[in-house]
């Protein structure tokens, strides 16, 4: 018994794991979006996240909801920090930090 609870685990850390990557990736890619939109440089080329929690979609359905932040640069020189919400694996709130909230 003791085995078999082993391995639930495991794939439940898994499947963690692999959504984890997968929302990396996701938050990336929104963050490049909006500094090509505002026509600035994402600095590092990454995104970290800082926070994880749980909260409901629109559908009242729990999902887990990362927040990411990231750097940038509108003149080479000065860093900016920029922030990548996500729900579940779907964009909920990006900005840049002079330019204000950009919510989709």
């Amino acid at each position: 018994m003791s085995e078999v609870l082993l391995l639930i685990a495991v794939v439940a850390f898994a499947l963690y794991w692999l959504n984890a990557i997968q929302c990396k990736d996701i938050a990336i890619e929104c963050a490049r979006r909006e500094c090509k939109r505002h026509d600035v440089q994402l600095l590092d080329q990454t995104v970290h996240q800082v926070r994880i929690s749980m909260s409901r979609d629109v559908h009242d359905r729990w999902r887990l909801w990362r927040e990411y932040h990231f750097e940038y640069s509108a003149d080479g020189v000065e860093r900016e920090q920029g922030k990548v919400t996500l729900l579940g694996n779907r964009l909920n709130h990006v900005a840049l930090g002079s330019f204000g909230p950009v919510v989709h």
